[in-house]
């Protein structure tokens, strides 16, 4: 403490000795004027009081929330009403509630002492998230508002996009289109491959006939023919590969354009060359066939995983959309703008595709030069291009990031919801975190009134503050004293110098009389008397220039979504961040009623009253729903598509690698017999049936 703390300390002290003195001289018929007041202390022997520079406490405390050693207040028997629902819970007053002046004046000083604490003590939270694992310094402050000045120049700003975004209208019906024609093409290719493996499989199990293996237009030009049609039937993957190649992508469409190709100019030699003929190599036209189904029905389920966004996006102006703040995810009210433009950017498979995949690329052609000329014939470099392509070209890549989004874009359409894509998704699960408000929590219907009590006042006037008080604090009560003063018939009040409070509750004017409605620790905060022996937990209180007038039994009821959102926010390990403006509402009380708090933060007021308002970056989903269902599932769903999208990608990238290696050393050792289609089909297939898996699962929490 240093020397300007001791000497305010002392000076209270002194202060403090004068009045208690004045206080027991001072008789009952005794009156205190100014000009007595200036005779004894204004002379030039007056003690002087050293000036101190003395800022006046901020309505807000910084102190945490006291828990209230009560019962549950489940024991509020609900089927009473008015003053019988709570005479055992709320016993009547004593004695009328006059103060002496040492009481006032021991209250006095005792408030200033305790306001003089400034520095919030603040535990360390137990989990990643909107809070850092290391342990906060008494001082630190979890969220710092910006200056006013300062507001204009740091707050985020959403960019607007390089081109204006089409009527979403335009977006539906392109997209529409192109999941169609891709649904179409993909069907018929994989008919054709189909057709293209069955005599494979046939002659496999020695039925064929002898003249099918000897005569080369019965066991090629089919083939050759069918692989044509099929590249026919994808000729889409083409023109994507080419223009990706333009902008300096290559994607795995362009490995499967390619191996198309060289597949067909190997069977095209193995028709007209001799040399190619008497290889003992197989054509891999099967294969080639096989990767551009995949690639057609991937791109089909990436076409339709879209058209189903937009389709929800194009219902009408949300009613919320899921943004990013510094807290974490949050719903707001907001445009929809930027939406689509998001949704369609590339995701973390087309980032990482763009880097490893042309040094894959460039491995197979030098990979085909080697082994052809250690086979020592030219004839064999398409057969050799094609197998390091087919090897390189897994089957793993159309389903690393389709299937997941497919899967969960369908779940959110049936919950009315929509997802701005991969991207939306990795912005709403970086920060790992989620910010529910009161409504989240208790929506209307769950938060009743199951008795209340008045002190010596009308009802009138009761219901009128405490609706008022109610309704500008914009908690979850609002609806609730709204209602109440609906039925009884009275207005709200003009109020004035509204102000939060940390401990639970808010206080102002309204007509000239000051105003407390809170908890009950708030209300033994502010100096408020309350009931000895109370049993109330979750009640109401309202006081008027520090007299208690009325006090709410306010039952809070589970909400069968809500238990289940929480819970499956908790398995997601995603942490809830408690914006709430309702100072009964403590993760305490979700443990009591839900079962379980999802490890939920409950930061300082300052903070919970700015995540609870206020706007955030570009809309990254869009919720046409009420209730915290459906804004929970954009959550998990989106953070199960981050890394359904990721494994998948890991998986198909190291499926590419293997294969590329693997086909390079059997094709260099001229190991033909072990190179066939279904062996190689196999090995792709076990990789891909690893992705599969993993993407039909992203929908299931």
């Amino acid at each position: 403490m240093d020397e300007k703390d001791l000497e305010f300390e002392k000076t209270l002290d002194d202060s403090k000795m004068l009045l208690e003195d004045a206080s027991r001289v001072a008789d009952e018929d005794y009156e205190f004027t100014l000009e007595g007041i200036l005779a004894e202390f204004g002379g030039s022997n007056a003690p002087k009081v050293p000036e101190v520079d003395y800022a006046p406490p901020q309505p807000a405390v910084t102190m945490p929330l006291p828990e209230l050693p009560v019962e549950d207040d489940e024991d509020v028997p609900e089927e009473k009403a008015g003053d019988e629902a709570i005479e055992d819970i709320v016993p009547a007053l004593d004695t009328p509630q006059s103060y002496s002046l040492q009481q006032v004046l021991e209250r006095t000083v005792q408030s200033v002492l305790d306001e003089q604490r400034t520095e919030p003590v603040l535990e360390a939270p137990r989990r990643r998230g909107l809070f850092s694992r290391k342990k906060l310094a008494e001082t630190e402050e979890l969220y710092a508002a910006p200056a006013p000045a300062e507001t204009a120049r740091e707050a985020p700003r959403q960019e607007p996009p390089a081109e204006p975004e089409p009527p979403i209208e335009e977006t539906v019906a392109e997209y529409r289109d192109a999941a169609q024609g891709a649904r179409r093409a993909s069907r018929l290719s994989a008919l054709v491959t189909l057709l293209m493996w069955l005599p494979q499989l046939v002659e496999r199990l020695g039925w064929m006939p002898a003249l099918y293996a000897e005569e080369p237009l019965l066991h090629v030009l089919p083939y050759l023919v069918a692989l044509a049609l099929v590249c026919v039937l994808g000729r889409e993957v083409f023109v994507y590969a080419w223009e990706k190649l333009l902008g300096r992508k290559v994607t795995y469409e362009l490995l499967t354009a390619l191996l198309c190709l060289a597949a067909l100019a190997d069977a095209a030699l193995a028709l007209l060359s001799p040399a190619r003929a008497a290889s003992a190599a197989l054509p891999l036209h099967s294969v080639a066939a096989l990767a551009m189904s995949c690639a057609l029905h991937g791109r089909a389920m990436l076409f339709r995983a879209l058209y189903d966004s937009f389709r929800v996006a194009a219902i009408g102006d949300a009613p919320y959309i899921v943004t990013t703040t510094a807290g974490g995810a949050a719903k707001r009210h907001g445009s929809a703008a930027g939406f689509s433009t998001l949704a369609q950017r590339d995701d973390v498979t087309g980032r990482w595709q763009t880097v490893v995949l042309p040094v894959i690329l460039a491995g197979a052609a030098v990979f085909s030069v080697l082994s052809t000329v250690q086979a020592g014939s030219w004839a064999m470099l398409a057969w050799n291009l094609s197998a390091i392509l087919a090897g390189a070209d897994a089957l793993a890549f159309p389903l690393a990031y389709p299937l997941p989004l497919r899967r969960v874009t369908r779940r959110f359409a049936k919950s009315g919801g929509a997802m701005a894509g991969y991207r939306g998704a990795a912005v709403l699960c970086r920060s790992n975190c989620i910010i529910l408000t009161d409504s989240d929590l208790f929506p209307p219907g769950t938060v009743t009134l199951s008795g209340l009590k008045i002190f010596g006042e009308e009802s009138g006037k009761v219901f009128s503050y405490a609706a008022t008080m109610a309704h500008a604090s914009e908690t979850g009560l609002s609806r609730l004293f709204d209602n109440l003063l609906a039925q009884e018939g009275g207005q709200l009040e003009t109020l004035s110098d509204l102000n939060f409070y940390e401990d639970g509750g808010v206080g102002g004017t309204i007509h000239g009389e000051t105003v407390l409605f809170g908890t009950a620790g708030f209300c033994r905060k502010m100096g408020v008397t309350l009931p000895s022996g109370l049993k109330l937990q979750t009640g109401v209180f309202l006081a008027v220039d520090g007299v208690l007038i009325a006090i709410f039994a306010v039952k809070y009821m589970a909400a069968e979504n809500v238990d289940w959102a929480l819970r499956a926010l908790r398995r997601a390990r995603i942490t809830p961040v408690l914006a709430v403006r309702d100072g009964n509402i403590t993760p305490a009380l979700l443990k009591r009623k839900f079962g379980t708090d999802a490890h939920a933060v409950y930061p300082q007021l300052s903070t919970r009253l700015a995540l609870s308002t206020g706007d955030g970056e570009a809309p990254c989903a869009l919720l046409y729903r009420e209730g915290l269902t459906p804004y929970a599932e954009l959550a998990v769903g989106g953070k199960r598509l981050c890394r359904a999208a990721r494994v998948g990608n890991v998986l198909s990238l190291a499926a590419s690698v293997s294969g590329t290696l693997l086909a390079f050393y059997l094709s260099f050792a001229a190991a033909y017999a072990l190179f066939t289609p279904l062996k190689l089909a196999a090995f792709l297939g076990l990789w891909a049936l690893a992705a599969l898996f993993d993407g039909l699962f992203a929908d299931r929490f």
